[in-house]
């Protein structure tokens, strides 16, 4: 997991649904007896239903069609209206109210749309669609407009421990599926001061976790936050505890010694390192000796790079060499520097304030490279260090006043008793 809570997760690890349909629009489609529906949902239902029929008085209640259904491939805003016999008169008003939230061009093949509309004109009142799991947009009309407004459902969460040995990777040892592969990548991103599970990992490692486990309206979405971590590395023990201190929520040692570095050693999720620190490396283009003077990470074209370190942009944009390119300056005289990339977050600039684990663009291959990765050099006082081997500081761990009451919960949160992984989540 991001060492912040409320980091954006790297996308392309961050899809954890086998099948997009959040419970509200599962219910509205298949309704349970009263008595089981979570009093969430049905406080929400109950209140677009109330509001469609109060803001549309010249509409009978016994007028009004009622629409459940999904969207399918290649639909547009003006498909599902037709295929629906709607009044497509009412679709630019609808796009205008729900501008600023969502976009009609983001629909997407399976989620679920809801419709009321006066059963003879076709004339839309109420428009409602399920953006993600736990979002949905919900259009009504009164009197005279459009009001649109996104509704977040919360989650429901219970706590969990999941146990495992590795045998051959992380992912395999975590389990399959796709919320138990973001988990193992959380549990990597938990350690990743301290090892490398690209390298480091041993066979007969363990580990145990506990984490949130999310529901929405009694149905599994996927995994929250990991609470407390446990890694027993090549014989070496390392602990990670979830902790708010000043406002924010980080990851300490037992001894509430902070875990996240001010700046990763690694950026982004790689495969594997094809040159490192070196100043003299036969250039694979130029095909002369040259300093080398950061490290080489290669991943898949797209992937995105985070910036190491909380800071503020200094430079952005193309060079010769190094092709697109990503300065960021950083407390304690550091900057660092993020090459060949494929192109940069949409509105990055010069000046941008950054945090720890924000995207800041994705690995290409502009520039001099012979394949897709990622640049990546650290300075110190405008002086190139190694970010694999630098000495990196610390962010601020537990304070002497606040010890006792962390002591106590590091003592509960490892108690959690152990039970293996569940095949059927």
């Amino acid at each position: 997991m991001a060492s912040e809570a409320g980091k954006l997760k790297l996308p392309v690890f961050a899809l954890l649904l086998a099948l997009p349909l959040f419970s509200l629009f599962y219910y509205s489609l298949n309704p349970p007896p009263a008595a089981s529906l979570h009093p969430a949902l049905q406080r929400i239902i109950d209140v677009s239903a109330a509001e469609a029929a109060s803001t549309a008085p010249h509409v009978k209640r016994s007028a009004l069609r009622k629409i459940s259904r999904l969207v399918e491939k290649n639909d547009t805003l003006n498909d599902i209206f037709r295929k629906n016999d709607l009044n497509t008169d009412n679709i630019p008003d609808i796009i205008r109210a729900s501008k600023k939230i969502f976009s009609f061009s983001d629909i997407r093949p399976g989620m679920t749309y809801r419709i009321a509309a006066d059963g003879k004109s076709g004339a839309v009142t109420l428009f409602e669609y399920a953006i993600s799991d736990t979002e949905y947009l919900s259009v009504i009309k009164d009197r005279k407009n459009y009001k649109a407004k996104k509704i977040t459902l919360p989650y429901q969460k219970k706590k969990t421990v999941i146990t495992g040995e590795i045998e051959s990777t992380l992912i395999d040892a975590v389990g399959p599926g796709r919320q138990h592969v973001a988990l193992a990548y959380d549990l990597a991103d938990v350690f990743a001061s301290d090892i490398d599970f690209t390298t480091d990992l041993r066979k007969k490692d363990v580990f145990k976790m506990v984490v949130e486990e999310l529901y929405v309206g009694g149905v599994f979405k996927g995994y929250g936050d990991i609470l407390y971590a446990r890694f027993i590395n090549n014989g070496k023990r390392y602990e990670a505890v979830r902790y708010k201190l000043n406002g924010r929520e980080d990851y300490f040692d037992a001894s509430g010694q902070s875990l996240r570095k001010t700046l990763l050693r690694a950026p982004l999720r790689y495969r594997y390192i094809s040159s490192g620190f070196s100043y003299n490396r036969m250039h694979p283009i130029l095909k002369i000796f040259r300093p080398h003077l950061g490290v080489d990470y290669v991943a898949p074209r797209g992937t995105p790079v985070s910036t190491s370190g909380d800071g503020v942009v200094i430079a952005i944009g193309f060079k010769p060499q190094d092709g697109n390119r990503v300065a960021i300056r950083h407390a304690n005289g550091f900057a660092t520097y993020y090459g060949h990339l494929s192109g940069f977050k949409k509105g990055l600039k010069n000046g941008s304030r950054v945090d720890q684990g924000d995207v800041i663009g994705y690995v290409g291959m502009t520039g001099l490279a012979t394949g897709p990765h990622l640049d990546y050099r650290v300075k110190q006082y405008n002086k190139p260090v190694n970010p694999l081997s630098a000495k990196l500081p610390v962010s601020e761990s537990i304070p002497a006043k606040m010890k006792k009451k962390f002591n106590a919960y590091v003592a509960d949160i490892r108690s959690e008793p152990p039970r293996k992984l569940v095949a059927a989540l």
